[in-house]
């Protein structure tokens, strides 16, 4: 449903000038409420805005009114990926090609499931556990005549005109996007390896293995994880795991270029690259991190107080970030100067509640010996619902659209 062209952050802007007067908000321009959350990145084709939420793929234009919708009977957490008029689209019950008018022309039937860890530790006793940090999914890829994905079940390549199956490699629970370069399929998974993979058979050709933080912090099962999805700069692999390292990677043989680390935190956000440096989000760091692509070397350090999960986004003249505290950052490339541009609605109303004032969650119901798995998943849905935290960004001809845990599309001009 297609929301009224004015934003309730003007009121609190006129209402509290003094609270938010270093603030330049960006205009909203409009605003689309989806069936559930937007975690993948909206894409956009040929002025069309294609949204995963809930159990529906949505297309808008650029004004926000709907085109047309299709119906995935499962839940997906991803993007679509559009070649050729055909869209290519992963759900929990596997990966649908359509025509570019929404027509279903074949579905892969492939289950899958969220990421569950050993609950012991995590704090939350015996037994095995949805983790409710992990709400991403991978987004298939076009390679050639293949369509490649992880799921649950490992990684697969697919035809693209047939919907057949042509390999599978297990690669363990992979949510993970694809990236490729020179015959080498690049994805990284849960068991803590990032693998590369030939295209033409599946099979492994190198993997990588993350390090975890020792001493007073190893043995956290929280640490494992290559969950973030790998990009491919001049043929090297950027990619951060949740054991607190982000890593260059030769993409041809698996061998660490450079790698640096970052104390007690994961790394929350996929990388980007912009002119030649590379940009990510740190969780429990509370940072965007810049690094030189070639040394390793750390342009740019900006902080703000809460997670950042959402892969930034670049365009000529600033770096864009947003955090799971409903907030989003343009950074000037030139000056590093950082303006916040926009805030959801609920984040106005409720970051004081939730939002530490050195950082971090203000936990709620797992404080102490209440800390479970029930309640810490219940402090979780709190602070995404409360904070309508931002899951997704994409920038595209001024204009970026923003995807939210609420199932808002949020587009604003900037």
């Amino acid at each position: 449903m297609i929301m009224p062209l004015r934003s309730i952050t003007m009121i609190f802007l006129l209402l509290c000038p003094m609270l938010f007067s270093p603030v330049t908000f960006a205009k909203l321009t409009w605003q689309y409420k989806m069936d559930g959350e937007v975690t993948g990145q909206p894409v956009v084709h040929k002025d069309l805005i294609y949204v995963l939420s809930g159990r529906s793929l949505v297309v808008l234009d650029k004004k926000g009114k709907i085109q047309w919708q299709y119906d995935t009977s499962a839940n997906t957490y991803s993007s679509v990926a559009i070649a050729d008029d055909s869209i290519y689209l992963l759900a929990d019950n596997g990966l649908h090609a359509l025509n570019i008018d929404g027509s279903q022309k074949w579905l892969f039937h492939n289950q899958d499931t969220p990421l569950k860890v050993e609950g012991k530790t995590m704090g939350w006793g015996q037994g095995t556990f949805i983790d409710p940090w992990s709400w991403y999914r991978s987004t298939p890829v076009i390679i050639n005549d293949k369509i490649v994905f992880g799921n649950a079940n490992g990684t697969y390549a697919i035809s693209a005109q047939t919907g057949q199956q042509i390999w599978h490699s297990d690669t363990g629970i992979t949510h993970t996007k694809p990236a490729f370069h020179d015959g080498t399929v690049v994805i990284g998974s849960w068991d803590n390896h990032l693998y590369g993979l030939n295209l033409e058979d599946g099979k492994v050709t190198w993997q990588f293995a993350s390090r975890t933080p020792q001493g007073t912090m190893a043995g956290w099962d929280g640490w494992l994880g290559f969950n973030l999805s790998p990009i491919i700069y001049n043929g090297t692999v950027y990619v951060g795991s949740r054991g607190s390292y982000f890593y260059a990677i030769d993409a041809t043989n698996g061998i660490e270029k450079w790698s640096s680390q970052y104390a007690s935190t994961w790394i929350g956000s996929p990388a980007i690259e912009s002119n030649g440096q590379i940009y990510f989000g740190t969780s429990d760091g509370y940072s965007l991190i810049g690094l030189n692509a070639n040394t390793g070397s750390q342009t740019l350090l900006q902080l703000n107080d809460f997670y950042n999960f959402a892969q930034p986004q670049a365009d000529d003249k600033n770096i864009y970030f947003g955090s799971v505290a409903g907030e989003v950052y343009a950074i000037d490339k030139v000056t590093s100067q950082m303006n916040l541009i926009f805030s959801t609605p609920q984040s106005l109303m409720h970051s004081n509640e939730l939002v530490k004032k050195n950082g971090g969650l203000k936990r709620l119901f797992s404080l102490g010996d209440n800390y479970n798995h029930a309640n810490a998943t219940r402090d979780v849905k709190r602070m995404k619902d409360k904070l309508d935290s931002i899951l997704s960004l994409t920038v595209d001809k001024g204009t970026l659209y923003i995807g939210s845990a609420n199932g808002n599309v949020y587009a604003i001009t900037l």
